[in-house]
C-alpha cells in the first residue's frame, strides 16, 4: 500500500467534492474554511502534478492550495481536518444507499494504512484519526447492508 499517497488523499473523489460544492452544501463550505486553516498552519510549496489534477475543477484556489501542499511527516492535524472536510463533502454526493459499503470500504484501508505504517506511529494515529472521523460507526460491519 503507498501510504504516502494515502496520507495525501488519493482516497478523495474530488468529482463529487467539485459537484458538493456546485451544490453549496454546508460540507463543502466547510471544506473552505478547513483549506484556509491548513494553508495558515503551513507553507505549502504546491505539487504542479497535484494542482494540475484539479485545475478544471470549479473549486475555490484556496482549496486547490491546500490539496496540492500535503505536508510531509509527521502527520499534520490541519491536513486530517482538511481531508475529513473533503470526505464530508464527498459524501454529501454519495446516495445513501451506497455509503455503507464506501464507508466501510474506506475504514478498512485506513486500518490496514494504519498497521502498515506501524503502530505507535504519528502516520497511524493519523489515518486512526480518519478511520474515527467517518460518519456511520452505527451500522452493521457488513458491507452489503444497504438501508431501506
Amino acid at each position: 500500500m503507498d501510504l504516502q499517497r494515502l496520507y495525501a488523499g488519493s482516497f478523495i473523489d474530488w468529482e463529487a467534492v467539485t459537484a458538493s460544492w456546485n451544490k453549496r452544501t454546508v460540507s463543502s463550505r466547510l471544506l473552505l474554511f478547513a483549506a484556509r486553516r491548513y494553508l495558515e498552519e503551513q507553507t505549502p510549496v504546491p505539487d504542479p502534478e497535484r494542482l494540475e489534477m484539479l485545475s478544471r475543477a470549479r473549486l475555490p484556489d484556496e482549496i486547490k492550495d491546500a490539496f496540492a501542499s500535503p505536508p510531509e511527516v509527521p502527520a499534520s492535524r490541519r491536513w486530517g481536518e482538511f481531508v475529513d472536510a473533503a470526505v464530508a463533502a464527498e459524501l454529501e454526493m454519495v446516495t445513501y444507499g451506497e455509503r455503507p459499503p464506501l464507508l466501510h470500504e474506506l475504514r478498512s484501508g485506513l486500518e490496514r494504512a494504519a498497521a502498515e505504517a506501524g503502530a505507535d506511529t504519528e502516520v497511524a494515529r493519523w489515518f486512526l484519526a480518519r478511520r474515527d472521523a467517518l460518519p456511520g460507526t452505527d451500522l452493521p460491519d457488513d458491507p452489503g447492508y444497504l438501508p431501506v
